[in-house]
């Protein structure tokens, strides 16, 4: 007999999505699209950004783990950037966890970002110093994650769920 009023532990009872997907656009019809098609085949819940599936936000919150496909432009965008401090601060206050794919980049490049020196220097005409510190921040720390390194691009993605 089951017991009715239960509550699961298990996380993704009580969440919408199991991995919220971020990346930079220029990855978007390539290395993202190949492994958020394999995610989705494995019946894993992703949201990647598809406007008509929920709020931003709801999704970041909503998301047990945030996967962040870095590459060498990933510094050209403020809405990646900003993005990626806003995982970071969700990932200290909610205990969700960052899994960053270092997507033709070393992590070194964001633990020092001084590849993406001129990047950072266009963004800081149009946005404070605070946000950029805020930026160089998350980028300092996601590079200090351990992740995947992938330097090439491969058409065949596995996913191992068990």
């Amino acid at each position: 007999m089951a017991k009715t009023g239960s509550v699961s532990s298990d996380p993704r009872s009580r969440l919408k999505w199991d991995i919220f997907l971020s990346f930079q656009r220029n990855t978007r019809h390539s290395f993202t699209e190949r492994l958020y098609e394999a995610l989705i085949k494995e019946q894993v819940r992703v949201w990647n950004g598809d406007a008509e599936r929920g709020s931003h936000e709801e999704a970041m919150e909503g998301s047990v783990v945030f996967v962040v496909v870095l590459s060498l432009d990933y510094a050209k965008s403020h809405w990646c950037l900003e993005e990626l401090a806003k995982l970071c601060d969700l990932e200290s206050s909610l205990g969700h966890r960052i899994l960053p794919i270092f997507y033709g980049v070393d992590p070194w490049h964001f633990r020092r970002p001084s590849p993406f020196e001129e990047d950072f220097e266009e963004l800081s005409k149009r946005f404070g110093e605070e946000e950029i510190q805020r930026w160089r921040k998350a980028m300092t720390l996601v590079g200090n994650i351990s992740g995947f390194v992938l330097r090439y691009d491969s058409n065949d993605i596995f996913i191992c769920t068990k």
